[in-house]
């Protein structure tokens, strides 16, 4: 069965080099496949952040493909039925990533959504069942919602084209509405608080592999899409109230997703809801680039790509480590953890590496993008967010730490502990290695973001 992951990795590997190759020679493009027919969508538009994402879910692919593979390696059932669903989810969120007009980007957003509830209901068990049904709920919610907006915008202007449309996109009340609905779409859609409800069943109840992947792309993709939409649109249509808004709901994220994280008895859960406060740091990116000076906007854009990246980077790794773990306590319970360092020590330092950047020290990727959300908001007046940083950071060493001080408890654990194949370490210590040190290497992603995009949402 490796050749079905295999071989559309080397495709991918293939389509990405000459991609990039077009990217670095024109800058930035956008291709529509009915153009000469007048056919509304199915356009695509490449920038360097589109190349950015191509290359976070391509790395991701590789790395969870290699987990799932050897994770999976004596379930043939499981073997079978997962490699399709795999590959939907990642051709829509590549359709994501370089979608060039509404309904490419509404499409995409279905695949996406059909590959992931086959994902979380691969666990074949009631809960897994309830989580998928939970998560198809939130998104035939969000998709109306999103939908609703599409249709009132073409409408308005006849094209669905996003060049098109920050071309000739007007401040007026209708499409006020439109970039509402589409907004509230987006935002249930990426789990914020307080419409996080879906999210850690569904990641808590997955294998860890498939945890892994959903929670470091699948999310991402409907908060990509929003903030595609503000770089777009925000500084033409973009309410300041409705920015200040999802700022709010974003700090309310990153202290309740971290409270509710130190709570937990169980270890993936802990880490699903370290998900929900992490998620929170992304929508600080719309109050720092509404009217705010260019200087603003872009320290505010960094931050949040470069949190992003290292989120998904950082929670990839935890949940391959607690899925290690749990696998070899035969346990899903934290209180179990007592004696595990001295088993498993490898899946216990990738916990610990991915968990310095989820709390933002140096020199990982999450103190830079935190360090960069910090100068915005001074930079910018909005000192309130300022708190909220410092706050959320101690409450993810809090449950951070928590887990080692449990694992190097010397009390008897009354479980036997099972010997996992060490291959099953490799993945998650590469992620947690690359999460840390994306802070020394900040510039290459960061510069490759820069292309093709400009500063346009702040002011002079």
């Amino acid at each position: 069965m490796l050749y079905v992951l295999w071989l559309p990795l080397m495709f991918q590997a293939a389509l990405v080099v000459l991609i990039g190759r077009q990217l670095l020679a024109k800058g930035s493009f956008e291709w529509a496949l009915f153009d000469a027919v007048g056919i509304p969508g199915l356009s695509i538009r490449l920038d360097g952040l589109a190349f950015l994402f191509i290359l976070l879910s391509s790395l991701m692919a590789i790395l969870a493909g290699f987990q799932i593979s050897n994770f999976f390696a004596k379930q043939s059932s499981i073997q079978k039925r997962i490699w399709w669903r795999f590959w939907i989810v990642l051709l829509g969120l590549s359709l994501v990533w370089t979608a060039g007009d509404l309904i490419t980007l509404y499409i995409a957003m279905e695949l996406v959504a059909f590959g992931v509830v086959g994902l979380i209901a691969l666990g074949d068990q009631a809960e897994s069942y309830r989580s998928a049904l939970r998560y198809l709920k939130a998104v035939l919610l969000g998709t109306l919602s999103f939908l609703i907006g599409i249709l009132l915008i073409y409408g308005i202007y006849g094209t669905v084209s996003l060049e098109a449309l920050q071309q000739n996109i007007e401040s007026t009340v209708l499409t006020g509405l439109a970039f509402a609905l589409m907004t509230v779409g987006l935002v249930y859609r990426a789990a914020l608080f307080p419409l996080h409800s879906w999210l850690p069943p569904a990641h808590g109840s997955s294998h860890a592999p498939l945890s892994a992947l959903l929670s470091a792309l699948v999310t991402k993709a409907s908060f990509y899409t929003l903030a595609r939409l503000w770089l777009d649109w925000g500084d033409l249509i973009g309410s300041h109230l409705l920015a200040q808004l999802l700022g709010v709901l974003g700090a309310l994220a990153i202290l309740w997703g971290g409270w509710m994280a130190c709570r937990q008895s169980e270890l993936k859960m802990l880490v699903a809801y370290s998900s929900v406060n992490q998620v929170g740091y992304f929508f600080l990116l719309f109050p720092l680039i509404i009217g705010v000076s260019n200087e603003v906007a872009l320290l505010a854009k960094q931050g949040v790509m470069l949190q992003v990246v290292s989120h998904a980077l950082a929670k990839a790794a935890l949940f391959m480590a607690a899925g290690n773990l749990v696998a070899a306590l035969g346990s899903k319970y934290i209180a179990d953890l007592s004696g595990i360092s001295r088993s498993m020590p490898l899946s216990l330092l990738s916990f610990g590496l991915a968990g310095v950047s989820i709390m933002g020290l140096p020199p990982s990727g999450g103190f830079l993008a935190k360090w960069y959300l910090l100068q915005a908001s001074l930079l910018s007046g909005q000192w309130w967010w300022i708190p909220v940083l410092i706050i959320g950071g101690l409450l993810s060493a809090t449950y951070i730490f928590r887990i080692f001080s449990r694992s190097f408890l010397e009390e008897a654990n009354t479980k036997s502990i099972k010997i996992i194949p060490k291959v099953l370490e490799i993945a998650p210590m590469i992620l947690a290695l690359l999460a840390v040190g994306l802070g020394l290497f900040a510039n290459a992603p960061l510069a490759l973001m820069m292309i093709g995009l400009e500063v346009t949402n702040g002011v002079e």
